[in-house]
């Protein structure tokens, strides 16, 4: 079986060998005439040899500038490629392989740049890139037209007084503070280092504040309002149906009038812990602390029947609380912990209302060592595809709805250093139970 011919390097090489023996072969045969005088035939096999070393260095030549032009594509990543040659056709499929390869790469290399470049142009941020002596090697749109930013020292943009250039320049890296540009704008700057080039940069980022507070101010202020609309009406509406009870028992001379004191007693108290709340929540940026004391859980329980009793009964609502054991107590603020139930009967309430046989419940009971205030309804239940939502700040599944109730509640049950939890009531509806210490 006949083998075939060598390629590629090998060929290549091989070649090379067979000249060179054709050299070193004619060479001796010329010297040989030489020496016995074959003049023509020394002539002849000196052109030989001539013609024999040209076509070996026309190859290497060829080699040579063969390996110069995959060298130079290198250097052009992959856009200079190499002419196919005789004898090197496996060498230069490899080479044309590996420049595709460095091409690909470049072009992937690009895409992302161009991503970045096109990212950092399109944010609000004014970004600059500072070196260690405190140049400006690149900047983003924003910092080019916001602050006249351009290649040279930090200190040579207009935008940036010399002390705001001073303080970027000294700002360790993942820190924030507020500078002011030379129009007098606040700037929220945040710095962070990173290396390229076997140098050290620091990226600095520039940013409006003073939009962002005011909207941020203007949020949290109709949040706040929204907490404390929230939690007087929630006080409010049964303290008025209650009131408008005890009007009309007064005005009729037949209707009965036990328990009058009691009730009356009742809204006072209640208007009472309303303002002490308000108070409170005025005074501080978050839930009042808790001023813990001893509370009968009978008492707490017919304080709220009295105060959500004619709510839930003008609604069609059937209540009923509770307590279990009779003697119970727990540790805790009475108004807060007043002020959480509130909601969580209110939330109820808002749960069942129209619905064929409504009906909640409060129940007080021990959960092992610890004070378990129960709430539970007949009502639609929790949202089957996200339950814990209802414990987001104002997210509320209620047309108008606020949604701080259960926020509220929960605040409540931290602060006390117990839990508010809930789940699926049996048959339908929902649970929610404030656990807190004994």
């Amino acid at each position: 079986m006949a083998s075939k011919p060598p390629t590629g390097a090998a060929g290549f090489a091989l070649g090379a060998s067979l000249r060179a023996a054709a050299i070193g072969l004619v060479a001796f045969g010329g010297l040989l005439a030489l020496q016995r005088g074959l003049w023509a035939t020394a002539a002849v096999l000196g052109g030989v040899l001539a013609l024999v070393a040209l076509d070996l260095m026309r190859s290497m030549r060829s080699a040579d500038r063969t390996l110069a032009r995959f060298v130079e594509g290198l250097a052009a990543e992959g856009y200079e490629r190499p002419a196919p040659q005789a004898g090197l056709r496996q060498a230069h499929a490899a080479m044309g392989r590996a420049l595709e390869r460095l091409a690909e790469a470049r072009a992937e290399r690009q895409r992302r740049i161009d991503h970045l470049e096109a990212l950092s142009d399109n944010v609000a941020a004014a970004l600059l890139v500072v070196d260690e002596t405190g140049q400006v090697a690149s900047a983003n749109r924003a910092a080019r037209q916001g602050l006249g930013a351009q290649p040279g020292p930090l200190a040579a943009i207009p935008a940036l007084p010399p002390v705001t250039a001073a303080r970027l320049r000294a700002l360790p890296a993942g820190a924030r503070e507020i500078v002011r540009l030379a129009d007098g704008r606040a700037m929220l700057a945040q710095a962070a280092s990173f290396a390229a080039e076997g140098r050290r940069l620091m990226l600095i980022s520039l940013q409006s504040v003073s939009g962002e507070l005011d909207a941020v101010e203007l949020k949290a202020w109709q949040d706040l309002v929204r907490v404390l609309a929230h939690e007087m009406m929630n006080s409010l509406t049964p303290i008025c149906s209650l009131s408008e009870s005890l009007g009309e028992r007064l005005r009729d001379p037949a209707a009965d009038r036990t328990g009058l004191a009691e009730d009356l007693e009742v809204i006072a108290r209640r208007s009472q812990g309303l303002m002490h709340f308000v108070e409170r929540y005025r005074r501080l940026s978050e839930l009042p602390k808790p001023e813990p004391e001893t509370i009968r859980a009978v008492e707490l329980a017919r304080r709220l029947d009295r105060l959500m009793g004619p709510t839930m009964r003008e609604a069609g609502v059937d209540y009923a609380s509770v307590v279990t054991p009779k003697a119970l107590r727990l540790r805790a603020d009475p108004e807060l912990v007043e002020q959480a139930l509130i909601n969580l009967l209110k939330n109820a309430l808002e749960a069942v209302r129209g619905r064929p046989g409504a009906a909640v419940r409060l129940g007080v009971q021990l959960d092992e060592e610890r004070v378990a205030l129960v709430v539970e309804d007949n009502g639609p239940g929790l949202p089957a595809d996200d339950p814990d939502a209802v414990f987001v700040p104002f997210f509320s599944t209620k047309d108008g709805g606020s949604g701080v109730g259960l926020t509220l509640a929960r605040q409540v049950a931290l602060a006390h250093g117990g839990r508010l939890e809930h789940h699926a009531r049996p048959g339908g509806g929902a649970v929610f139970k404030l656990v807190l210490p004994g």
